[in-house]
């Protein structure tokens, strides 16, 4: 059944096309000429050209190298975290899977530069786990030293994309389908063969899909890799281009870097699609079978290998977040003296620094407003999109990817980009705030779409038909019917882009004035002046503004399905 009796005005799409070809298609065009012209210019004077130097320097290669090296470490390490996690949630029953499920959303909405504050709290010199040594040691111990170096990146980088492996994988085990087991059982087939046979088949193109995100990120990682690399010897390409443009403005080696490292994405892209498409053909369609498997409860020994992997997953989220909390409350009155217990780090984020200019309150006041600009903008322009894609299938896939696109980009190269338009755009500051602004709501659209097309696809379209039969035109009926209807999922899009903005620090490197400080960029600059108590407890707060935009979401959720019932009933009898 259509859900519409003709097609909505395609002018709804006006604004997001719009938008999307300014805000992420026009920088990969600025990367694009300026590399060619960094080329040609080179060329013209008669040298091997930038790519050929770039080819032949051994500190490119190597840069290139390690940065699949880690991204290639961060993907394996992941995966053997994530896929016993996966079995887990998705085929077994056990006290706590809830929690473990909840558990992976923690990472998707925390702000990177909290996490790896986390980690050098726990990790570092002066760390929880140098501590204990210490502890169990004596106060002469050497201390463990795991930061700057690749296994404190790859540490990093599994807290972050380990969950991906366990939802993704942990769906898909989830959704296996139960007469090809029985099938596999009435022919002998033992466990081990039946899961060879049966089960890897339909779990590849969901264990595919994991890795190759979570590639991606860890090849286009740049917080982490920024503070946790320490030096040159640790730098990838993102680290790298942000170098060479925010310090030395060298846009021309830039670019062409950016370029280098957006066709090795491109190309990883290609071969994740062809290689899925080729699993998805081999099995056919699933939709067709007829029932999926029960989850099976676990017991005895069973149940202390899942208690094991949920403490330890509990421990590698919850140290870090503890950590950063924990600190914000202690203080040493000199390096020999023992820790104690104070709010003078709290106090100081309110009191006027020594030029008599409070600089936090102005962050916190900034962050909170790009961030509602970005909520607001990112709601409208997903919902317009998802609103008129609606009854089309082919217009639903062809809208989810290009929107998706930013997902498997960089942000460091698309600010590069975006630099190399401000040079042509009148404005200054106020431009550049617009288009950080953009940027934000670039990174959150994919989610933000997903998130409410989903819900408008499960609306019955009789609801919709209802309507325009009592005289509502399409317009009425999105804005008085079926936006209603969605406002949970509209509530929760809203939420995830403000605690996404807020907590965004590689664009605000990038494109913000020096004078538009948000709250991740100050944190960072905590950690870089060794103020770690001080980044706590503004890290802190920024954790507790993130909990109270979703306890507001919770609530008002709450509200929203209590009122379901009613817009039903009125447009029943209507």
């Amino acid at each position: 059944m259509h859900r519409f009796a003709s097609r909505p005005s395609p002018l709804l799409l006006l604004w997001p096309a719009l938008f999307m070809g300014a805000a992420f298609f026009a920088p990969f065009i600025a990367v694009a000429v300026q590399a060619v012209q960094a080329v040609q210019a080179v060329r013209a004077e008669g040298e091997r050209g930038v790519f050929g130097e770039l080819a032949g320097s051994a500190y490119y290669r190597g840069l290139i190298l390690f940065t699949v090296k880690q991204a290639a470490l961060s993907t394996v390490f992941s995966a053997a975290l994530g896929l016993p996690g996966a079995y887990l949630t998705g085929r077994c029953r056990f006290p706590g899977r809830r929690v473990l499920k909840s558990l992976t959303t923690v990472p998707f909405v925390l702000p990177p530069i909290l996490a790896v504050l986390g980690f050098v709290l726990v990790f570092g010199n002066a760390g929880l786990i140098n501590a204990l040594r210490r502890l169990a040691a004596g106060a002469d111990a050497a201390p463990w030293k795991m930061l700057y170096s690749l296994r404190a990146v790859v540490t990093a980088h599994v807290f972050f994309n380990f969950p991906l492996t366990l939802r993704i994988v942990g769906d898909a085990f989830a959704l296996l389908p139960v007469n090809q087991e029985r099938a596999a059982a009435s022919l002998g087939a033992g466990r081990l063969r039946s899961f060879l046979a049966v089960d890897l088949p339909h779990l590849a193109p969901a264990i595919l899909t994991a890795s190759m995100l979570t590639f991606l990120y860890c090849f286009m990682s740049f917080a982490v890799v920024l503070v946790l690399g320490g030096g040159p010897k640790l730098t990838t390409l993102e680290v790298e281009i942000f170098r060479l443009i925010r310090y030395q403005l060298d846009f021309g080696r830039g670019s062409v870097l950016a370029l280098a490292g957006s066709i090795i994405a491109l190309f990883l892209l290609t071969s994740y699609a062809v290689s899925e498409g080729w699993f998805r053909r081999q099995l056919g369609d699933d939709a067709l079978s007829p029932g999926r498997r029960e989850p099976k409860a676990i017991r005895g020994f069973g149940r202390v290998l899942a208690a094991g992997y949920l403490g330890g997953a509990l421990v590698l989220i919850g140290a870090p977040l503890g950590a950063v909390v924990v600190n914000s409350f202690i203080t040493f009155e000199s390096r020999s003296a023992e820790a104690s217990l104070s709010l003078i780090h709290w106090i100081r984020l309110f009191r006027p620094a020594r030029t008599g200019v409070n600089v936090i309150l102005p962050a916190i006041g900034r962050t909170a407003l790009l961030a509602l600009s970005v909520s607001l903008v990112t709601t409208i322009t997903a919902a317009l999109t998802a609103w008129y894609t609606l009854g089309s299938r082919r217009l639903g896939r062809a809208a989810e990817g290009v929107l998706a696109l930013p997902l498997a980009s960089s942000s460091v190269i698309l600010g590069l980009g975006r630099l190399i338009i401000l040079k042509y755009l009148p404005g200054g500051d106020a431009v550049r705030i617009a288009v950080l602004a953009a940027a934000h709501t670039v990174s959150a659209l994919p989610f933000s779409y997903r998130i409410i097309a989903g819900r408008l696809r499960e609306l019955s379209p009789r609801i919709s038909q209802a309507a325009r039969a009592s005289g509502a035109g399409p317009l009425q009926t999105l804005l008085l019917v079926e936006l209603p209807l969605a406002r949970r999922a509209i509530i929760t899009s809203a939420v995830f882009a403000l605690a996404l903005s807020a907590g965004e620090l590689s664009a605000a490197m990038v494109l913000a004035p020096g004078n538009f400080t948000t709250v991740p960029l100050a944190i960072y600059r905590l950690i870089g002046s060794y103020n770690f108590n001080g980044a706590c407890a503004l890290g802190t707060l920024l954790i507790l503004l993130c909990l109270l935009a979703f306890l507001a979401l919770d609530r008002l959720a709450e509200d929203t399905a209590a009122r379901e019932p009613i817009i039903k009933r009125e447009l029943s009898q209507s």
